[in-house]
């Protein structure tokens, strides 16, 4: 168990039998046991029940016991960035000035924030993530570490090459497609075809900014200019009058396997396609919210059935990578939501992003035994959600 100062214990029982007891357990959100333990056998959860259990048992208190959280995107490897970025110039700018701070700073001082930043992730309980790296630094510090879950290797610009992926319980390597502003149709669906062919997730930034909308629809503006200053040659790409969702959708990039992140330009047509395509959806309202001063419609998103998941983006967009953070911000600014429903956005929705659903999300017989203590007072179900995702 690893107290913080956000008080949440991680739990994780890797043999043997023991049952762990508390005032309040979350299956799921919408079953919630009051007053019950979880039964470990060998590192999997054989078994949730009501009740005070007559054999020896791990008694964490009248708080909640609840599953780790997931955050389904993050930039590890600009760790290093944080606080060092205008918010206020625009994206372009930032996007600009990102790149040469992370190039003065070195690969040495990348690294040790990196792995500063993914301690900060486990003990805040923080237990899952689909990491994106540029650089490919992130892969060592992720094995070495407690932390679960993908690590996706990003590419940009055109071209193919070999790619490295593997499918493994604990951390899987996969592949990711910058964007559809940044990278070259033949590049993007290469990406795709490597991870599907080995059932991984796949994930690109769709739909982020008003720029990439203007180039994918106009062929023309700053995203043009940049690539073009850039040595990106995009003169053969088949965009115009179209939107990035519908453009990634005509390539037969969107499936069950990809992740489309942020997804903040859309209109009602793009979140049907990406509903009937049956892709997952992460949002990062805070870094959406410092760099482009707006956010996601997730309300609309539900109400047209997709399930998102959250991220964080990077410390270089916002000041923490906690989901509990993540989930506070989208209680205060979308106060409408169903507070079960933003606490399945940090759990279970992004452990099926992610492909981790058979895993972890839920507290579900079968899992495996990782799970949170919370020392929170509640006094019925709704109320024990609200101050979960407070955060208090």
């Amino acid at each position: 168990m690893t107290p913080n100062s956000k008080n949440v214990s991680c739990i994780e029982s890797s043999s043997g039998r023991e049952l762990h007891r508390a005032g309040w357990i979350i299956v799921d959100s919408s079953t919630i046991i009051e007053n019950g333990y979880i039964e470990i056998e060998n590192g999997f959860i054989k078994g949730v029940h009501k009740g005070i259990p007559k054999e020896k048992s791990i008694d964490h208190g009248p708080g909640v016991l609840m599953p780790p959280l997931v955050n389904t995107h993050l930039h590890l490897e600009l760790s290093a960035l944080k606080g060092c970025l205008p918010f206020d110039k625009g994206f372009k700018i930032w996007v600009k000035m990102l790149l040469e701070k992370r190039e003065t700073l070195g690969e040495e001082k990348l690294i040790k924030e990196a792995r500063k930043a993914v301690r900060n992730l486990i003990k805040s309980g923080n237990l899952y993530a689909g990491d994106i790296s540029t650089l490919g630094i992130i892969k060592s510090i992720i094995e070495d570490s407690a932390l679960n879950g993908v690590c996706f290797q990003e590419f940009l610009g055109s071209g193919t090459q070999p790619f490295f992926t593997q499918k493994n319980d604990s951390v899987s390597f996969s592949v990711a497609g910058h964007a559809p502003h940044t990278s070259s149709p033949q590049l993007l669906k290469a990406l795709k075809q490597c991870s599907k062919s080995k059932g991984l997730p796949f994930s690109i930034h769709v739909a982020e900014s008003d720029d990439e909308s203007e180039f994918i629809n106009d062929k023309k503006g700053q995203w043009a200019d940049f690539l073009t200053d850039r040595g990106i040659d995009w003169s053969s790409w088949d965009i115009g009058s179209k939107t990035p969702v519908s453009y990634i959708n005509d390539m037969g990039l969107l499936d069950l396997l990809t992740i489309a992140v942020h997804v903040l330009t859309v209109n009602d047509r793009d979140l049907e396609i990406l509903a009937r395509s049956t892709a997952k959806v992460c949002v990062c309202p805070r870094s959406n919210q410092n760099l482009h001063g707006k956010l996601p419609d997730i309300e609309k998103m539900i109400n047209v059935g997709i399930k998102p998941a959250l991220g964080t983006d990077s410390l270089a967009s916002c000041d923490s990578l906690n989901i509990f953070d993540e989930m506070a911000f989208v209680q205060k600014h979308y106060p409408r939501l169903d507070p079960a429903t933003i606490f399945s956005m940090g759990t279970i929705n992004g452990a099926r992003a992610l492909g981790l659903e058979r895993l972890t999300g839920t507290i579900s017989k079968g899992k495996k035994s990782q799970f949170l203590y919370r020392p929170v007072k509640a006094t019925n179900k709704k109320d024990l959600f609200q101050r979960i995702i407070s955060n208090e």
